[in-house]
């Protein structure tokens, strides 16, 4: 421990079986000083079970004894080789992103590049997985990280609030308006506009933000003047625009304006390594914050499992709020944390009641109908095979109302 404490090595060699302890235990300290190093485990007596158990931990490898040397030198440099461009791009996003997984290294590895270009960058991933720091990224890595970075939630606004919030007012556009209002696109001006939950516009409203993303030109409510803006659009959604824009819910010119370079994020529950290494970064964040342990407990490998076993519907947000509470409740000089005592801080299944859709007693029934379509198509993430089981009728159907609606 003292030798990881007072150097830092890319790769670490430690036998299972120390004269003073566990070699696995070294494992959360060597990746708290380096992330991106390589950890292998050696080991006289080797199983599948240990050997599957370790690698989820964390470790790159478990090498059974004897070591051949010359195999050992083979392994190495193929696994510099395949992690290189993995330990370029963690360097490079270090400052905003935290991440272990080939799938999220994938799912990144064009960030980079996409930063130095101004074309717009569409962020696909289910809410929780962290768009907004992919986002921020792409802004730190750009010619524009020292101009402001504005986000606004499309789906949070009411649709009769959105033009003033994006565009701005004049003073006197209304009731209360006693001052001008720069909108979010003013405010980005130079800098980049981030809108979160692109989907949840309204589709009246996103034939007004083509036009702008055309024109590079807003007006204000109340205004009359046309006023440039030099804006970098990064847009962020939870759903499946192509079959939003199947379903009639998105437009399609405004679809192809914003995906021109689309990173898509997976769910957590796809990402094993990450789940470990955000687990450990978390609580060793909450616990070094409460000042509450010298040393940083390890998690059995019970407790692994059913951290890697969990869905994490709330991704990485739902993981975080989970350490946080691990940290509070978590008994003072813990060594270990077992399955048991985690278990009791995942949040539990509730049932809720259904939500309902509101339709106005003047709807016609074509117009009754379309609405439940649009309501099971939300549902189900635009997924049309299951919407239409929602409601009862064939895919075929469901494609044909919508064709004619």
């Amino acid at each position: 421990k003292l030798l990881l404490k007072n150097h830092i090595f890319d790769c670490f060699l430690a036998d299972l079986k120390l004269h003073d302890g566990d070699g696995l235990s070294l494992l959360p300290l060597f990746h708290r000083l380096r992330p991106d190093g390589l950890f292998y485990l050696i080991t006289g007596h080797g199983t599948i079970d240990n050997a599957v158990k370790a690698i989820k931990q964390g470790v790159r490898d478990y090498l059974l004894k004897p070591i051949d040397l010359i195999k050992l030198a083979h392994k190495l440099e193929q696994d510099f080789s395949q992690h290189k461009p993995a330990i370029t791009l963690k360097s490079k996003l270090s400052p905003y992103l935290n991440f272990q997984d080939p799938s999220t290294y994938n799912a990144l590895t064009d960030l980079p590049t996409y930063a130095t270009l101004d074309d717009p960058v569409l962020i696909y991933g289910e809410t929780g997985t962290g768009k907004e720091l992919v986002a921020r990224a792409v802004h730190q890595l750009s010619n524009r990280k020292n101009e402001p970075f504005i986000a606004i939630n499309c789906g949070a606004i009411p649709e009769t609030m959105l033009e003033s919030e994006l565009f701005g007012y004049e003073k006197g556009a209304f009731t209360g308006a006693m001052n001008t209002h720069k909108g979010k696109f003013e405010q980005a001006s130079g800098g980049t506009l981030f809108l979160d939950e692109i989907g949840e516009m309204p589709l009246s409203f996103q034939t007004r933000l083509l036009r702008v993303l055309e024109t590079n030109t807003i007006t204000r409510l109340g205004g009359e003047s046309e006023i440039e803006v030099d804006v970098r659009i990064v847009a962020a959604t939870n759903r499946n625009l192509k079959e939003a824009v199947e379903a009639g819910l998105f437009r399609e010119d405004l679809f192809y304006r914003l995906d021109v370079l689309p990173i898509k994020l997976p769910p957590l529950r796809e990402r094993p390594k990450d789940i470990i290494y955000l687990a450990r970064l978390f609580l060793t964040h909450a616990l070094t914050k409460m000042e509450k342990q010298k040393k940083i407990p390890l998690f059995s490998p019970e407790a692994i499992e059913l951290l890697l076993e969990y869905p994490w519907p709330g991704n990485i947000r739902e993981l975080k709020n989970v350490m946080v509470r691990l940290a509070i409740k978590l008994p003072s000089e813990t060594k270990e944390i077992e399955a048991d005592f985690l278990k009791t801080l995942l949040p539990r299944q509730v049932t809720t009641l259904s939500k309902g859709i509101f339709i106005p007693e003047t709807s016609t029934l074509a117009e009754a109908e379309q609405l439940l379509i649009e309501a099971a198509l939300k549902r189900t993430n635009f997924n049309r095979k299951l919407a239409a089981k929602q409601l009862g009728i064939s895919e075929r159907t469901l494609r044909r109302k919508l064709k004619h609606k």
